[in-house]
């Protein structure tokens, strides 16, 4: 009779202690997952309405701006005029990094003008306004970054580490297009060949070697780029004010007007 008593108490024991169904767990583990992202997700949701690149990089402004800083990979030239978009700032850091760990020996990415903390005008540049545009130096045979973006020949730019930096930018999805002089861009084109890049990869990435005025590939040739690069990034998705194709020159004259008058109220 005990031993019948403990039998049923073990198993009724065993029946109270024993864990939860799978498809219990499962829902455990939902409700688990989901209150852990929720706050995450709302928070990149109100973040993705807020950064936003408005109007056009010669005819808008800038709301809520990152700012890119000196790094282990980054030297900034014009640090009040280190603003942009988040994605701006993502990429130059994330591409400057990766040169830096491919290629150890890389010196720093010499970074200009971005924007304006809320964007606007910023002379002498017709563009720039909207966080979406940053000027950029080469990597050099020297070893040392320049002082500052002066003339360069396409014998001293760092073939090997410039266009890692450059397939990283292109890369990420997010590149618009590069500017720079098309007598720069034969050594990268030669180091892509190196590397084995396809024919219409390379067509696909360089102007050159086409006409100057061929507005073609995302490396294109621009008068004034020939001692640095000059990114422009595409509009996100959910930049709804935000113009791939900067205003014709007439507009942005009077968009100039119109934030140097916002200013002075």
């Amino acid at each position: 009779m005990n031993g019948a008593m403990r039998s049923r108490t073990s198993a009724s024991f065993s029946r109270v202690a024993s864990p939860p169904t799978a498809p219990l767990r499962l829902l455990l583990a939902l409700v688990f997952i989901a209150a852990c992202i929720a706050p995450t997700g709302s928070a990149e949701a109100r973040w993705r309405k807020r950064q936003q690149a408005l109007g056009a990089v010669n005819a808008g402004h800038l709301q809520h701006a990152a700012r890119l800083h000196n790094t282990r990979y980054v030297k900034l030239r014009f640090p009040n005029n280190a603003w942009g978009t988040r994605r701006m700032v993502d990429v130059l850091q994330q591409c400057a990094k990766q040169v830096g760990k491919r290629h150890r020996s890389a010196h720093k990415l010499l970074v200009g003008d971005l924007s304006r903390r809320k964007g606007g005008p910023l002379p002498p540049h017709a563009g720039h306004q909207n966080g979406r545009e940053a000027d950029v130096g080469f990597y050099m045979r020297s070893g040392k970054p320049l002082a500052g973006l002066w003339k360069v020949g396409a014998y001293h730019i760092d073939a090997k580490r410039t266009l890692t930096f450059l397939s990283c930018l292109i890369g990420t999805g997010d590149v618009l297009n590069i500017f720079m002089a098309r007598a720069l861009q034969p050594p990268l084109v030669r180091e892509a060949k190196r590397r084995r890049w396809t024919k219409a990869r390379i067509a696909k990435t360089f102007s050159w070697p086409r006409g100057r005025n061929k507005r073609v590939g995302i490396i294109q040739h621009r008068g004034g780029h020939d001692n640095h690069l000059h990114v422009r990034l595409k509009c996100a998705r959910h930049e709804k004010k935000c113009r791939n194709k900067p205003v014709a020159r007439r507009h942005a004259l009077r968009a100039k007007r119109r934030h140097r008058h916002a200013r002075r109220k």
